[in-house]
């Protein structure tokens, strides 16, 4: 408690007394969700700060601290208890569903978490559904499997506090160890399965997503590569692979769609990133119905475990909207992948050109309930869907940039930068390198430095962010350009760490698109 006193005295003076440039380092460390530890350190090294002059000033200062936490700390830790407003969201056994020895809260909790901060970014699976026949609790049933569990269980270790623990219930391991175990766990019963069904294409997906949170990118691969192979041999024996519940086939072939879909969707954004073309085609299927009526409120998103009020969410909507989204960053992925030298420049101005329309009547023509609006809180899932229609031309790459800030910032003000997705991660490094050629004007380098510290926030929660976020340090050395001093703090872990040949493994086929 002595300690944290005297962090916030030294945090007062520093506001007060450091000029407008160390204010700024200062801050963006605050937002990057940096511990007390390195700001109480970045003080001391950088704001030469470690001792603070006992004047009367602060000898006064000090007093009225001791006197408010003495008076108003059993209040304050009430208040502090209360914060969170929203309750677990979901509450599921963890058996028959996992060998892991855990309780029914933690797993409870990572599953609320997984469905609050993954599923909107990754819609997959039919969650209603899903949690339907996982509190049923028997194995033999049709929208969950103990291996969609594990890799659920396995991706949502990522998003796990150490606050949040209960009792003892996280078995006082690290979140990254406990998704090893998870994921350990996913692989061998995907092994053991001895059918293709429905979750076993949503397990894939999600292990998938997972692989790429923890920066195996080679793993990611494979799994990618499983994935298409099953989609192709479901597609084409899905009755006889997964026999749909009598009187309720509707029901069945819409949660396939959204399995279909949604993967296909999330995986073009992949593709795009790294400049590579789609390894199967846009799914025949129907796309997902809609339920949303127009002038009605939808279901809520409520933003577990934070305090802030909940919104609409209208979850078939956004689907339906990275379906149509899909179908033009699927053209984009196979411009991209083709050999530029044998097209002209004035065809690839065309194609460029006639994207750039396509994805701006996307944005005219998407549901109101899809729309930003300064007015509206608009969920992380409906921000979510609009950074993908910003990946446009190199005339246009830094204006694209510049309106991803904005949606990260909006992000911030509305939600907080905790628990960013994978996919947001990928189009704010895109941006980063981007805005890495103009930071010479004000405009690019105030949106670097929003995005770097974004992806800071995500980086203590993600190999593959931290990596990226290296990226953009070791591209900058590379090009010979000055980072914004204001992203000293922000790179402080890697300051004297070597680009090794484990990173050109892992970001090299990334670096290459943005030589510069």
């Amino acid at each position: 408690m002595e300690q944290d006193q005297e962090l916030l005295i030294q945090l007062v003076s520093a506001l007060r007394g450091s000029n407008e440039r160390h204010v700024s380092h200062l801050v963006n460390m605050i937002r990057s969700h940096a511990s007390l530890q390195e700001i109480r350190e970045y003080i001391t090294d950088h704001l030469k700060l470690g001792t603070i002059e006992d004047t009367t000033e602060m000898t006064e200062f000090r007093r009225q601290i001791h006197f408010l936490l003495d008076v108003e700390g059993p209040a304050f830790e009430s208040r502090k208890a209360q914060q969170v407003a929203h309750p677990r969201s979901f509450n599921v056994p963890a058996k028959p569903w996992t060998v892991i020895q855990c309780n029914n809260a933690f797993v409870s909790e990572l599953v609320s978490l997984w469905f609050t901060w993954n599923h909107s970014m990754f819609p997959c699976i039919d969650r209603s559904l899903f949690l339907r026949d996982m509190r049923a609790g028997n194995v033999v049933c049709q929208y969950c499997s103990p291996f969609l569990v594990n890799a659920i269980l396995a991706d949502a270790c990522a998003l796990l506090d150490d606050s949040h623990s209960e009792n003892g219930s996280y078995m006082n391991d690290s979140s990254h160890s406990l998704a090893k175990w998870f994921y350990q766990q996913a692989q061998r019963l995907h092994e053991e399965e001895g059918r293709l069904s429905l979750t076993t294409i949503q397990g894939l997906a999600v292990l998938w997503r997972c692989t790429c949170t923890f920066g195996n990118n080679h793993l990611a691969r494979v799994y990618e590569g499983r994935i298409v192979d099953a989609l192709r041999n479901f597609s084409t024996s899905k009755t006889s692979a997964s026999p749909k519940p009598s009187g309720n086939e509707q029901q069945y072939d819409n949660v396939c769609s959204i399995a279909i879909w949604g993967f296909i969707a999330t995986s073009r954004e992949n593709l795009i990133t790294y400049r590579r073309g789609p390894l199967i085609g846009v799914p025949q299927c129907a796309r997902p119905l809609v339920f949303h009526v127009e002038g009605l409120a939808g279901e809520q998103w409520a933003p577990y475990p934070n305090s802030q009020p909940a919104t609409t969410s209208h979850e078939s909507c956004l689907i339906n909207s990275l379906c149509s989204l899909t179908l033009i960053v699927n053209d984009i992925c196979l411009l991209l992948s083709q050999s530029w030298k044998y097209l002209s420049p004035e065809a690839v101005d065309q194609s460029v050109e006639a994207s750039f329309k396509r994805l701006e009547d996307w944005k005219a023509h998407v549901p109101s309930c899809m729309r930003l609006s300064d007015t509206e809180r608009s969920s992380p899932q409906v921000l979510g869907t609009h950074y993908p229609s910003n990946a446009r031309a190199r005339a246009m790459r830094l204006h694209a940039a510049h309106e991803v800030a904005r949606l990260v910032e909006l992000r911030r003000r509305l939600w907080g930068l905790d628990r960013i997705s994978a996919p947001l991660s990928q189009w704010i490094t895109i941006s980063l390198l981007t805005l890495l050629e103009d930071l010479s004007t004000s405009e690019s380098k105030e949106a670097f430095v929003s995005l770097c510290v974004a992806l800071r926030v995500s980086a203590r929660r993600s190999e593959h962010s931290k990596g990226l976020l290296r990226l953009t340090q070791h591209l900058a050395l590379q090009s010979c350009l000055t980072l914004p001093s204001e992203t000293i703090p922000l790179y402080r872990d890697f300051q004297d760490l070597k680009w090794s040949p484990e990173d050109d493994e892992k970001f090299g086929a990334l670096a290459q698109r943005f030589w510069m």
